[in-house]
């Protein structure tokens, strides 16, 4: 006679599994949404990269490249854009987009991520006629001082499903301590070069965060960590 298990037993098993499976799927999900953002990252990291070196071999050096007459300028920004990056990208589409109260030039690239470039100066000073402040930042010109917003996809633009070191990140064409140009994961907090390190950049993060202002030095982070979203990531997915 065979022996079959008991209505008891079987509800047993089904809970030790429902245990389990609650314990390791959260788990599972997490480190698969890191892979994705992590491969998208760098690939979006390989391809700008690529596209700013043939541009400056075509062109010259970025800090010849054409100016701003003013601070926040998505018209200009589109136009530097097309003429010196553009032609080595691939993307389908591209446009304006209110990012925190203020028109900014995105592009859509075929993974569904995004783009939003902004210049945070212009080369034309705007002095407030009450605080004497140069409203256009000539000072930290920089030919213009390119922030670079990457979404890793279109949702994150909106305000309520964006968040800092998850889903969005900050690229910069310049290099502060070094003073040169080139294509790189935000660090303006790094003013020198003993400071571009792992434990640096990681407390800076930290610091940013209980500020409650958010980051923009984790795509730094990522990848002085070999392109690895490690444990120890003080943002949690």
């Amino acid at each position: 006679m065979k022996k079959a298990f008991t209505l008891a037993e079987v509800l047993i098993t089904l809970a030790i599994i429902g245990v389990v499976a609650a314990l390791t799927i959260p788990s599972i999900v997490t480190k698969y949404k890191k892979m994705v953002t992590v491969n998208k990252l760098k690939k979006f990291y390989s391809i700008m990269s690529n596209a700013t070196n043939l541009a400056i071999a075509e062109h010259g050096p970025m800090e010849n490249w054409d100016d701003f007459s003013s601070y926040s300028n998505p018209q200009e920004v589109q136009k530097w854009f097309h003429k010196y990056l553009k032609p080595y990208l691939k993307i389908i589409d591209e446009g304006t987009t209110e990012y925190r109260g203020v028109s900014r030039y995105t592009v859509t690239f075929a993974d569904g991520s995004v783009m939003l470039l902004n210049n945070w100066a212009g080369n034309t000073p705007d002095i407030d006629e009450e605080t004497g402040k140069d409203n256009n930042h000539v000072a930290d010109n920089h030919n213009g001082l390119i922030h670079v917003k990457y979404f890793t996809d279109s949702k994150a633009l909106k305000d309520e499903n964006m968040k800092s070191c998850v889903n969005t990140f900050t690229f910069l064409f310049y290099d502060k301590f070094n003073k040169r140009y080139s294509f790189q994961p935000y660090a303006w907090a790094v003013n020198r070069p003993e400071n571009y390190n792992r434990e640096y950049i990681r407390n800076q993060i930290i610091k940013d965060n209980e500020d409650g202002q958010g980051s923009q030095m984790c795509a730094a982070l990522i990848m002085l960590d070999g392109w690895e979203i490690k444990d120890d990531y003080p943002v949690k997915f």
